[in-house]
Order: C-alpha cells, then structure tokens, then sequence
C-alpha cells in the first residue's frame, strides 16, 4: 500500500506517487466500485492495481449513474422499510409454498434410480452407525418375515421393491423405519415387545408403507435440497449445492416426518388394516405399547415421529376411524 494521487485528464487517469507515474489508464477500462454512502468510490485497473480515495464522500465526474442509482435506493429509507418487510414474506413464500411444490413436482419425475441410490445410501449409513446384528432366535426373526410375506402378499405389494430386515439397536430401541426404495427395518425390542401382538406389529409395519408408498422420506429430502440450493443461489455460495448433493444420503437419516406426513401414514395403515379384515384397535394398541415403556424407551419408535398430532389423538382417530366407501 501507498500514498498517492490521482490526476484525472480527459479521457485518461494517471496515478502518481512522488510526482512519477505509476500507473495510467483510459477511464473506460477502469471498474469503479459502487456509490455507497460512507464507502469510498475504489478505482481498480486492468492489472489488478487499485486506488481507493482517503475522502469516502468523493465521486468520480466520470462516475457511471448505476452507482448513483444504487447509492440512492441503499439511502432511500422507505425503500430500506419496504424491503425488510417484504423479504420474511418472500422468504416463507420460497421456502413454505414454492419449494414444497417443486420438491413435489420433483419426486412425482425423479427416476427409480436415483430413489433406489438414495435408499441403499442411507441404509449404509444407517447400517454402519446404529445397527448390528439381531440377537432374535432363527424362529423369532422368521415370525417376522412371515408376517411380512403374508402382508406383502395379501396387499399385492412388489417382493422385488419391498423387504424387510431385522437388527438390533441401542440408538433406535423399540423401533421400525423405512429407507426410500422401500426397505424395511425392524428392531429386535420392537419385535419383542409386539410378539404377542402380531396384528399390531403389523399395524406400524403398514405405517412404514404408507411413508414408502407415498414418498414422504424423498419428498423432504428433496425439499431440503431445493431449499438449500435456493438459499445458495441467494447467498451466492455454490459450495452448499455440492454439499447437499453429496450429504443427501446422511441427511435421510435425521428426518422427521411433518404432521400431514404422519395423518397420511397412518391412514394409509387404517386403510390396509380394514382391507384385510382388521380393526384399527390394533395399530391404537401398537401406540399404546409403546408408550408403557419406561420414559428412556418411550422415545423410541414415537420419537422419530412428528410430535404433531398428539400421540392420543392418534390412538383415537385409528379407534374411530371408518374407510371410506
């Protein structure tokens, strides 16, 4: 850095320090930073070399009138007011109203590929933190699958899509979840719990479907991205669309599904259980085993689902719900 002059003549602009030429060039190739107030008006020329005035309120006659366009939208106070209002609303426009609705669009056209990649993904992940290997007896892991096979069957259901596993898991305890491409897994503390009670173990198994079947984990994997990707382009960092591409695998495992998710799973689960002839007290006695577990295990399986609706609303519209004609 050093002190020096700027001597503007016509069209050209000379900077010297000591009274010897440093530096000279046409005004028209000179870039000069924007008219904003208290910031002084830089001059940087083609070299990379720059002039920035010790007076921040000086301006170039030679100025271009974008910069005093801008200098006086940013000083404009009304304007200033319009677009702090304006940009929380715009923002909930993008991320609450038009994202989900691309994110929508998305998955209705996003190829089995992509869905299958993004499942296995996940299940890698998932598999290699938080999973071993089930400790059930050969029996009790069958008695599992053949209720699977028996739902899958009797549902009309893929066999090649749909499968279904069993692990045992300190993280997760009394639970079951479902990947995108339509895995399936169980817990051995869920399997336990329900041995008794096939039909209600069945009942969460349909819920885990209906997730699959309507797309819920893609939908919100696919919200964040679009919203992500959004804010990147707003904030201008492209680093974070790399990031997302790359963490979408990992990001599956934190979801949790919206309220509107969980009405949809659950009566995707009522439905099926009417279809094949049972009640919908099996999926509320599902509910309400889990929550006679101890406050540590309580969490489990009802943790990973949205705290709204309520846990007895939920037991109550699966008591009284009705299938529709």
């Amino acid at each position: 850095m050093q002190e020096c002059a700027a001597r503007h003549s016509g069209d050209r602009i000379a900077i010297y320090a000591d009274d010897e030429c440093v530096c000279e060039s046409l005004v028209e190739t000179l870039k000069v930073s924007a008219h904003l107030p208290g910031q002084a008006s830089e001059l940087t020329f083609t070299d990379g070399a720059r002039f920035v005035p010790l007076d921040v309120a000086h301006r170039w006659s030679f100025q271009s009138g974008k910069s005093s366009l801008l200098a006086s939208l940013e000083s404009n106070l009304a304007l200033i007011v319009c677009a702090l209002v304006a940009t929380p609303v715009l923002l909930y426009a993008l991320l609450f109203k038009l994202v989900p609705g691309i994110a929508v669009t998305a998955v209705q056209t996003m190829p089995d590929a992509v869905v299958e990649q993004m499942g296995q993904q996940s299940m890698a992940l998932i598999e290699r933190t938080v999973l071993s290997p089930s400790e059930l007896s050969d029996a009790q892991q069958q008695a599992v699958r053949d209720l699977w096979q028996d739902t899958l069957a009797q549902l009309d259901l893929s066999v090649d899509k749909y499968r279904i596993d069993v692990y045992r898991s300190d993280h997760f305890g009394a639970n079951a979840f479902a990947l995108p491409h339509g895995q399936v897994v169980v817990t051995d503390e869920l399997a336990l719990l329900l041995a008794e009670q096939p039909d209600a173990l069945r009942a969460i198994i349909l819920h885990e479907i209906g997730h699959v079947e309507r797309m819920h984990s893609v939908r919100l994997a696919s919200q964040a991205a679009v919203a992500s990707i959004a804010i990147a382009i707003l904030l201008g960092d492209m680093d974070i669309v790399a990031e997302v591409v790359l963490g979408s695998g990992s990001a599956l495992m934190d979801l949790q599904f919206s309220q509107n998710m969980e009405w949809e799973a659950d009566n995707y689960a009522l439905a099926q259980l009417a279809r094949l002839g049972y009640s919908g007290e099996d999926f509320a006695q599902a509910l309400e085993s889990l929550v006679s577990l101890d406050d540590e295990q309580e969490q489990s399986w009802l943790k990973y689902l949205s705290t709204h609706p309520s846990l007895q609303e939920r037991i109550e519209h699966a008591r009284t719900y009705t299938p529709s004609p």
